[in-house]
């Protein structure tokens, strides 16, 4: 269990207001966010992402969890990204 801590980071809870999208400004926060200690340590990234962040977060090199694409109960996709340490 304490390895599985270490290896993993979540990120949850980032939102852009609707009127501020396609500035850079959520780029910047995940890209920030990436730049962490505990990104860096992780072997695998996992974020839950709305209808309307999928996308983005795609973009960024995040895909559904494994492989698979459905919303959870709280109505957000489970992306992951896995990176070498």
């Amino acid at each position: 269990m304490y390895q599985t801590y270490l290896t993993e980071s979540i990120l949850l809870t980032v939102f852009v207001l609707p009127e501020l999208h396609g500035q850079g400004i959520g780029s910047y926060i995940i890209d920030t966010l990436e730049s962490d200690e505990l990104f860096l340590r992780a072997e695998r990234i996992e974020i839950p992402a709305s209808i309307t962040a999928v996308e983005f977060y795609r973009k960024k090199g995040y895909d559904y969890k494994n492989g698979m694409k459905e919303l959870d109960d709280e109505q957000h996709y489970r992306l992951e990204k896995f990176r070498t340490c």
